[in-house]
C-alpha cells in the first residue's frame, strides 16, 4: 500500500490508544499497520486543524538497529492458575502469528523513548478469555516511519 505522507519524527505523532491488527518483519524492518489510524497533533506540518485528529489507515515501520528479530523483546504478562501474574517472553513471530491470525489485537498506550531505542506499554485484546493481556515492547531501531494518506477531520480528540 503506498502513502501520501511520511514522517520520521514522533515530535507530533501519538500511537496511545492505537490498534494494529496486523504486523510484519521483512528486510530489517518491524512494521504495524493500524486501520484505525494515530494520532496527530495541530502543530504538525500536514495538520491544517485545531485538534488532534487521527489519519486514516495508518502504519508505522521500525528499521531494526541490526535487523534482526532480536532487536524486538516481547514481553506478555500473563496470570497463573494461582492468580500471580508472570513476565512471559515471546519470539518476535509468535506476537505476529497472533496479530496476523486474528487471534488478538495489539493496543499501544504508552511509549518510552532514547533515539535509539522505544519501550512500549500495550494491551493485547482477544475476543474470548482472557479478553486482555499486558505486555511491553522493546525495540532497538534508531529510525521509525509514520506512514498515512489524510487527516480525518471528523475524527478529533
Amino acid at each position: 500500500m503506498e502513502f501520501a505522507h511520511c514522517d520520521t519524527s514522533s515530535a507530533h505523532l501519538s500511537l496511545h490508544d492505537c490498534i494494529a491488527e496486523k504486523a510484519y518483519f521483512a528486510d530489517g524492518k518491524l512494521g504495524f499497520l493500524l486501520s484505525d489510524g494515530f494520532w496527530i497533533s495541530p502543530d504538525h506540518p500536514e495538520s491544517d486543524l485545531s485538534a488532534l485528529a487521527r489519519t486514516d489507515a495508518a502504519k508505522v515501520e521500525y528499521t531494526l538497529e541490526d535487523g534482526e528479530d532480536y532487536d524486538v523483546t516481547v514481553y506478555v504478562f500473563e496470570r497463573t492458575l494461582f492468580g500471580r501474574t508472570m513476565r512471559v517472553e515471546w519470539p518476535l513471530q509468535t506476537l505476529l502469528e497472533k496479530l496476523n491470525s486474528g487471534t488478538c489485537k495489539l493496543e499501544f498506550i504508552y511509549r518510552y523513548t532514547d533515539g535509539c531505542s522505544e519501550v512500549m506499554e500495550c494491551n493485547l485484546h482477544y475476543d474470548r478469555r482472557p479478553y486482555c493481556k499486558e505486555c511491553v515492547l522493546k525495540i532497538s531501531a534508531p529510525q521509525v516511519r509514520y506512514f498515512w494518506n489524510k487527516l480525518c477531520k471528523d475524527r478529533t480528540w
